[in-house]
């Protein structure tokens, strides 16, 4: 009796079975030659069980840490040593229910350099399933875009691949503010100093912020002395979050000395980012908020709750 052939599936089913985005499989197809498709009469690749075991196995090394290169060497070679006998069940490789970030930034950087939209938000839908808005940004959103840094700063990735990445960051975080129920909290007008031109970290800050009932108003990148001063007499915030991570972001111009001191006259002032220091909080009569975009926020959340349960001194609300 002849024996039935081995099911085989084009790779977009390849892909669900396995809960990767067809580009990373296509990916460790063709940098670690992990998977071996054959082609079917139409000449499509269609893929098998023997594929599906060898992304499986990838997913769990990766998940433990190991390199991509490696874990793909290791795959294979524990396939070529395998010698069950004909018949015998597969290795079963273990999954697990954590985040698992070092992959997920590697499908996320294989989607951006093909430019491919639909995997990357497909990624993406899968972390926030899995975990909460905050985390997503803290461990998966601003880690992607720090390495995609590295990599333009490194010569290893275009301008253009920079750009795609921090618009796509950018419309997530946008959806991820737009959060259910009313907002009555204090008030916080967002911008940057004059020569900070990125604003992505004070965004996800902006996001914490609104998902915990605050209200807020964004001014984004180079935001001059002047509009600051303009901005903070109309609005009348709360309080004013200035961000920078660029060195020197945060320095004062003889110009700007005097509408800086009475910025911090007219309303609380806290700086935040990478070159946020107690030096610079100094020029700007202001406060620090330390550690990343979402530890900041929360730390400003829990204060504005703290100061909420004592009362508002003047008996106002705005």
């Amino acid at each position: 009796m002849a024996s039935r052939p081995a099911q085989r599936w084009r790779i977009g089913v390849l892909a669900s079975r396995v809960g990767v985005s067809e580009t990373l499989l296509r990916a460790w197809e063709v940098r670690y030659g992990l998977l071996s498709p054959t082609r079917s009469d139409s000449g499509y690749r269609l893929y098998g069980p023997e594929d599906e075991r060898r992304a499986r196995a990838m997913q769990d090394a990766r998940r433990r840490g190991v390199p991509a290169g490696q874990a793909a060497a290791e795959v294979l070679a524990a396939e070529r040593s395998d010698h069950r006998l004909p018949g015998a069940p597969g290795p079963r490789y273990p999954t697990s229910g954590a985040l698992d970030v070092t992959g997920t930034l590697e499908e996320l950087q294989a989607a951006m350099v093909a430019y491919d939209v639909s995997s990357m938000h497909a990624a993406l839908d899968r972390v926030l399933a899995e975990v909460s808005a905050e985390t997503a940004i803290k461990d998966v959103l601003l880690p992607f875009l720090a390495g995609v840094g590295d990599g333009w700063a490194a010569g290893e990735l275009d301008v253009a691949d920079e750009h795609f990445a921090s618009d796509l960051v950018r419309a997530r975080l946008a959806a991820l503010s737009i959060a259910p129920g009313s907002r009555s909290g204090p008030l916080a007008l967002l911008a940057c100093p004059p020569t900070e031109q990125h604003d992505i970290a004070l965004k996800a800050f902006e996001v914490v912020l609104l998902r915990a009932g605050w209200r807020t108003r964004f001014l984004g990148p180079r935001t001059p002395v002047a509009s600051l001063e303009a901005a903070v007499a109309v609005v009348a915030p709360d309080l004013l979050v200035l961000a920078g991570t660029a060195p020197g972001a945060f320095d004062v111009t003889e110009a700007d000395r005097e509408a800086v001191r009475r910025l911090a006259g007219a309303t609380r002032v806290v700086l935040a980012g990478a070159v946020a220091d107690e030096a610079a909080a100094q020029r700007w009569g202001a406060e620090v908020l330390a550690g990343d975009p979402v530890t900041a926020a929360r730390s400003l959340v829990g204060t504005g709750r703290q100061a909420s349960r004592q009362g508002p001194e003047d008996g106002t609300s705005s």
